[in-house]
């Protein structure tokens, strides 16, 4: 069965890798011992602008390349999770957002009830779906019929929801919020997996390697919707 789950507070829809050390036993990298490196893409379909991302604490010469500074990510793509992470520009990538469609919308006793469907428009391996929580409490959600928790956490993002392999037909959510005025604004993010085929990636020499980690290669999409 595909697995579904609400964000917990402060946690990160994805593990975060710490590399400081990793290697530290291997006096040079190459072929046989490659450099372990972590490198993410991330497209803001609002904005266009998209940017390289890396878990590494200490960059190596290869990851360097791409990030050429510090920042937490984290108000754009809360599927990301929190934290701070080394960040570069890169070009924007001709890739879809994950679409989000309502198919029911009510209000009774100040209480809105959304009825959602949100379909990745790729192969996408894990999708999210966050409400900004200073436009509407989350009181009540369903996926697919089932109740799951509701888990405030920290920052504008404050409820979210991650969904590991979601079917290519899309996935029913229905949220029950309390608007605090105006439109309910909601962020969806989807992510595949490679980076080979992204403007302006270069190919890991073979002396550089890939660190085992659930974030590494990830190429994710990003977009506001208001409703």
């Amino acid at each position: 069965p595909r697995r579904l789950a609400a964000l917990p507070a402060g946690a990160a829809a994805v593990a975060a890798v710490v590399l400081a050390g990793v290697g530290l036993g291997v006096d040079r990298f190459d072929a046989a011992h490659p450099a372990p490196t972590h490198l993410m893409y991330a497209m803001d379909a609002d904005t266009g602008q998209a940017r390289w991302l890396s878990h590494e604490s200490e960059p190596q010469p290869w990851t360097d390349g791409y990030v050429d500074g510090v920042t937490d990510v984290g108000d754009e793509f809360p599927g990301l999770g929190g934290g701070e992470l080394r960040v570069g520009p890169a070009q924007a990538a001709n890739l879809p957002a994950p679409k989000l469609e309502v198919v029911a919308d009510a209000t009774s006793g100040g209480e809105r009830t959304l009825r959602l469907r949100l379909t990745p428009q790729r192969a996408a391996r894990l999708a999210t779906l966050h409400v900004d929580t200073s436009t509407a409490t989350v009181l009540r959600a369903e996926v697919a019929g089932r109740p799951v928790p509701v888990e405030p956490r920290a920052g504008k993002w404050g409820f979210g929801l991650v969904f590991h392999a979601p079917p290519t037909e899309g996935i029913e959510v229905v949220l029950v919020v309390r608007p605090i005025g105006g439109q309910v604004a909601l962020r969806a993010m989807d992510a595949s997996d490679g980076l080979d085929a992204l403007p302006g990636f270069r190919p890991r020499p073979p002396a550089v390697g890939v660190v085992g980690s659930h974030s590494s290669e990830m190429l994710a999409v990003a977009r506001t919707y208001p409703i």
